[in-house]
């Protein structure tokens, strides 16, 4: 065998082998997006939450970007128009971005926490959906300047709101910027092979995918990290709706009490009797004065009247009440219903 021939065998079995490496990686990439998708898709269902549906489909477009980037796409469902892979490409890529930029502002309740900052990723979100619309319209040619500035515009803010938003105190920001640490390190590779400054191999051509193989995985702890704190406010909240509901309970018991008691003292029942028996009003005044126990003298003193006007309102009270001494008075206090 020839030395041509040789080589000709090496360099073939060194393709299939780096084809091989190639498809294991794109396996592996489409297989943690394909669990993440449904597993997420779950949680809409049973959370009703509609982050995790936006979530959902971010990586559902982020697979069919990644599956045109490659061909596979086209190989599959238009194998006579190779071309269409590309100007797909540019469509799912503005869809992706449009789902990134509306998962970012809910995920970080951008909406109640950031006005301005939810305003950013809605302005991201529109460029997204018009890069879409133009993607069908125009050549590659025409919107590829389009599409790398606003991907130059729409990463860095992601990460930019997320520090703001973990700066205020929202902790699971955290989360985000670490998943978008790989995928933003896959971007770097990728950018410094194109540039010459790395080898080629199939580990730097799929950097990006393990990247986002690994953002997608990250994104997921993230959002179990937002169903841990939405579970801990809800016990939070209930915790003190019923220590708010035993407060309410404890002051109704208390003015029950309250009430009750009002209802058996002294003044109270004077006031009863002087209504079952027509007393006067000034009758009732030395009727209750009578009833703490204060002589003649003392009530005028405390009524500023003379103590014949005592004396003269007594003997009316007396009877009133039908009795003759004021022993009769405090029994008739105490026991008349």
């Amino acid at each position: 065998m020839s030395f041509e021939a040789t080589q000709q065998i090496s360099n073939t079995t060194s393709f299939k082998t780096e084809t091989d490496l190639r498809s294991l990686l794109l396996g592996i990439f489409f297989g943690f997006m394909i669990v993440m998708a449904i597993y997420n898709l779950l949680l809409y269902f049973s959370l009703k939450d509609k982050v995790y549906l936006l979530y959902v489909g971010t990586v559902i477009f982020n697979i069919l970007t990644t599956l045109a980037i490659n061909g596979i796409s086209g190989q599959f469902f238009w194998p006579n128009q190779p071309d269409l892979d590309v100007i797909i490409y540019v469509t799912f890529a503005g869809l992706s971005m449009f789902f990134s930029s509306r998962f970012t502002s809910d995920f970080l309740h951008l909406k109640k926490r950031h006005k301005s900052l939810d305003k950013l990723m809605w302005v991201i979100a529109y460029l997204s959906l018009l890069l879409t619309i133009l993607s069908l319209f125009l050549t590659v040619k025409q919107i590829t300047p389009f599409g790398r500035w606003l991907v130059l515009l729409s990463f860095p803010s992601y990460i930019f709101v997320a520090i703001v938003s973990y700066k205020k105190g929202f902790k699971s920001a955290k989360f985000y910027l670490i998943a978008w640490i790989p995928y933003v390190l896959g971007l770097i590779i990728r950018t410094m092979h194109g540039a010459g400054w790395l080898p080629t191999n199939q580990i730097i051509l799929s950097s990006i995918e393990l990247g986002g193989a690994l953002e997608v995985v990250l994104l997921s702890f993230a959002l179990a990290d937002r169903i841990k704190r939405l579970q801990k406010e809800n016990r939070k909240i209930r915790t003190q709706l019923n220590n708010y509901i035993s407060k309410v309970l404890k002051l109704e018991q208390e003015a029950k009490f309250s009430t009750t008691v009002n209802e058996n003292s002294p003044e109270a029942k004077i006031e009863n009797i002087a209504k079952k028996h027509n007393l006067t009003e000034r009758e009732t005044d030395i009727l209750l004065q009578i009833s703490l126990g204060k002589n003649n003298q003392k009530i005028a003193d405390e009524l500023f009247i003379s103590i014949n006007t005592v004396k003269y309102h007594t003997r009316n009270i007396y009877e009133k009440l039908d009795v003759n001494k004021r022993t009769e008075i405090t029994s008739k206090i105490l026991f008349d219903k």
